[in-house]
């Protein structure tokens, strides 16, 4: 049970005027009247309402003795988290050198009135390899292969491209010798004639594919000049940034491959296969992950007094979760700079330890203390600078927070010269970007970080730790698994502990794709589950993963009111249905549907019944894979999603 809460004083209002209406008669005995009506009662009231109110603050802990034991608990403010974004880099043209994009690389958003650019930098060096095909396969099912390489080489014998009647599972193959990951390929083809025939140009029926280590990752098609491998030109694809070394039919390298998919959707097969006579491939650019971040080299602090407990300031703020290299420096008498090292606090630091710590929010930089022990004697945590030396700080990054979750498209200024690099775009929206943490949200969060901060025992601690290990996790949920395999893992047996992650999306009150949800982005699921393999109990065996999502569809027929327009009814009625039926900010609170929730037809005719210039409601269906429900059912390991809804106006 909680601790119980004492109560300093228990008197209330009518207990106060009470006792002051029993001290009259011995401070004023001429005082006869003590009805309501008086003036003197009026006034007793009034005070008595006062001191109620001071009383009911005396029995609660003020809010500034709650942060200095947040503070005691070494609780701090969760600093903002920057957005992240793939950048893609254009080459002014193909080239045979290897082209490098370093590190750091800066670019920003177009600055317009009234809105300031915001600025990105590449997290790690790329480079832009020239390609060199080495081998070219074909093959109907990846069992049985042919090799063409001799004929591109030559350019005097065509080969077919697939099966003389294409089926689903052919395809060819390009092997590389350079690990093309992240690279924008151009494979120029040229054919003998147009033989393949019964396809929609627009819409063939072809997937481009990379080898990534586990299994064939789609690869992006920027354009398709072939149409469908149809006529001479070139097709542009951007392969994925995982690619690994494969060996085929005794031929190793990274592996890219065109297949033939099932049609479906109005897409039309192959009658026959096109033959290529020649096949060239070049590199137009590459993507990169950035990160919403400025860098400040070499801001000096100041100079040290010597003092224990030195405290400096950054100039910017906040700071961004440092990498190698970015530290303070001081310098020495002979002038050289001695790199310090960066410390959560000064517990385990002894005297002649170059150590500091500093506040991420507000960029504080604290040099160690002076404290006088229990014995009398002091003792210094960490060492003081020198007096008189220099201090500064090599390199920092700053920025973060929502304002960079910019949409796709938007960041295409290069701030930062590239030799033979001629733009940069965003071809997706950048994403993770979260404002530093409120004190009302840390004063939520203290009991669970006081109870799980090291180690993660019940479900409580797993949820709450997943959502700390990345801002890209908007909720997580932590269930007893049970009768299922995944990922050769045996979620059913003891030890075994299912973390469920819902990724964070832009804009979430809207139809989302499943692709969006899932499947969980590799990364953020090896950020999650190395966080929390730190923290989990010895015996224990994590399995991260997303829910299993149940798509509703709801089909209504509804009457507006005389002075509605059926197509303003249509809309608040498609947008009510997209913001209930939502696994983010979905279900009867507004913080997404609750796991393992069942759905109730009733549920959907009161969120409908709400709408203004609704005059009543004809029929409400609920279809789960085309099969009408009254009561959607759900396991613990599941999610409502929402289908296409479809309103429908009776006249």
């Amino acid at each position: 049970m909680p601790l119980p809460m004492p109560n300093l004083d228990d008197r209330h209002f009518q207990d106060l005027v009470d006792e002051a209406k029993r001290r009259i008669p011995h401070y004023c005995p001429e005082w006869t009247d003590h009805n309501v009506h008086d003036p003197g009662v009026t006034l007793i009231e009034l005070f008595a309402g006062i001191v109620d109110t001071l009383l009911y603050r005396v029995n609660r802990v003020p809010e500034k003795n709650y942060i200095a034991f947040m503070n005691l608990i070494g609780l701090r403010l969760e600093p903002p988290a920057p957005a992240q974004v793939d950048l893609t880099f254009w080459l002014s043209a193909p080239t045979s050198e290897t082209v490098g994009i370093p590190a750091g690389t800066e670019v920003e958003t177009r600055q317009t009135i009234g809105l300031d650019s915001i600025r990105f930098s590449t997290d790690a060096a790329f480079s832009i390899f020239p390609p060199q095909l080495s081998c070219v396969l074909t093959s109907p099912d990846e069992r049985a292969f042919v090799e063409h390489t001799h004929k591109i080489r030559d350019g005097i014998e065509s080969f077919a491209a697939f099966s003389p009647t294409p089926r689903p599972g052919d395809a060819f193959y390009l092997a590389d010798q350079q690990d093309l990951s992240g690279h924008i390929l151009a494979v120029s083809f040229e054919f003998d004639q147009i033989e393949g025939l019964g396809i929609i140009p627009e819409r063939p029926p072809l997937q481009w594919e990379a080898w990534c280590g586990d299994a064939w990752r789609p690869a992006e098609l920027e354009v398709d000049e072939t149409r469908g491998l149809n006529q001479r030109g070139r097709t542009v694809v951007h392969l994925p940034r995982t690619m690994q070394q494969r060996t085929m039919y005794n031929r190793s390298g990274y592996w890219v491959r065109c297949r033939v998919i099932e049609p479906r959707n109005g897409i039309r097969p192959y009658s026959a296969s096109p033959r290529i006579r020649r096949l060239a491939v070049a590199a137009l650019g590459g993507t990169v992950t950035a990160t919403h971040a400025t860098t400040i080299n070499s801001e000096m602090l100041g100079r040290s007094n010597g003092q224990p407990g030195q405290m400096f300031r950054l100039e910017y703020r906040p700071i961004l979760p440092r990498r190698p290299g970015e530290c303070i420096e001081v310098q020495d008498d002979q002038g050289t700079w001695e790199v310090w090292e960066e410390r959560a606090d000064f517990g385990a630091s002894l005297p002649r330890d170059p150590h500091y710590t500093l506040d991420s929010v507000s960029g504080e930089v604290a040099f160690g203390p002076l404290i006088r022990e229990p014995d009398g004697t002091e003792r210094q945590y960490g060492r003081v600078p020198p007096a008189g030396n220099q201090i500064r700080f090599r390199r920092y990054r700053t920025g973060g927070g929502t304002v960079g979750n910019v949409g796709a498209e938007t960041i295409d200024q290069l701030k930062t010269a590239v030799p033979y690099i001629d733009r940069v775009i965003n071809r997706g929206s950048a994403r993770g970007g979260r404002d530093a943490e409120r004190l009302q949200r840390a004063m939520v969060r203290a009991p669970l970080e006081l109870r799980s901060s090291v180690r993660a025992v019940t479900a409580e601690d797993y949820e709450h730790l997943a959502r700390k290990a990345s801002p890209l996790v908007h909720r997580a949920a932590c269930i007893q698994p049970r009768g299922a395999i995944r990922a050769g893992t045996d979620v059913s047996r003891a030890g075994v502990v299912r973390v469920l992650l819902v990724p964070t999306l832009e804009q979430p009150d809207r139809q989302i794709a499943l692709e969006e949800l899932r499947p969980i982005e590799p990364t953020l699921a090896r950020t999650v589950e190395e966080y929390l393999d730190r923290r989990r109990l010895l015996t224990t065996t994590l399995v991260i993963g997303p829910p299993d999502y149940t798509v509703v569809s709801v089909e209504a027929r509804l009457k507006p009111a005389r002075e509605t327009l059926g197509e303003t009814l249509t809309r608040e009625a498609q947008q009510r249905l997209y913001r209930f039926l939502n696994p983010l900010i979905g279900g009867p609170d507004g913080n997404g549907w609750p796991f393992g929730r069942d759905l109730y037809l009733s549920e959907v005719y009161a969120v409908l019944q709400s709408m203004p210039g609704l005059a009543y409601i004809e029929q409400v269906r609920l279809l789960v894979n085309g099969q009408e429900q009254t009561q959607v059912r759900l396991t613990p390991e599941s999610l409502i999603a929402s289908g296409e809804h479809r309103i429908t106006i009776v006249e």
